[in-house]
C-alpha cells in the first residue's frame, strides 16, 4: 500500500483542473523529506476515497523553500492569485515564513 502512495499526487479539485490545464505547474508539499525524484513520472489524482487519477505528471524539479520566499511567479505557478494567497494558506495550517516546504516542479506527462 505504502508504494502506491508513493507514485501518487493528489491534488484538490481546483488544483486538478488547474494542472489538467497547465496552469499550475508547481506543488508545494509539506513532507518532512522529499517524496519524488526528478525524472519520475507520477499518477495525479483527486484527493477523496479512492484518489480518482486525472493525468500523468513528470518531476522536473525538487527543493526546499522557505514560504517565505515565494514570489509572484512561485505563486502563479502554484494556481494561486497572489503571493499573499499562498502565504495565508499556509499560515492557516499553521507554518511561520521561517518554515520550509517541498517545492515539486512538474509538466505533464
Amino acid at each position: 500500500m505504502w508504494a502506491v502512495c508513493l507514485a501518487l499526487l493528489t491534488f484538490g479539485a481546483r488544483s486538478a483542473g488547474q494542472v489538467k490545464e497547465g496552469v499550475k505547474t508547481i506543488t508545494l508539499r509539506k513532507w518532512q523529506k522529499a517524496r519524488v525524484e526528478v525524472g519520475e513520472v507520477y499518477d495525479a489524482a483527486r484527493m477523496g476515497y479512492p484518489p480518482v487519477k486525472f493525468a500523468k505528471i513528470k518531476v522536473t524539479g525538487v527543493r526546499r523553500l522557505k514560504i517565505g520566499e515565494i514570489d509572484a511567479k512561485l505563486a502563479r505557478r502554484d494556481g494561486a492569485g497572489s503571493v499573499e494567497e499562498v502565504k495565508a494558506y499556509w499560515s492557516k495550517q499553521g507554518f511561520r515564513s521561517t518554515d520550509q516546504l517541498w517545492l515539486v516542479e512538474f509538466e505533464l506527462a
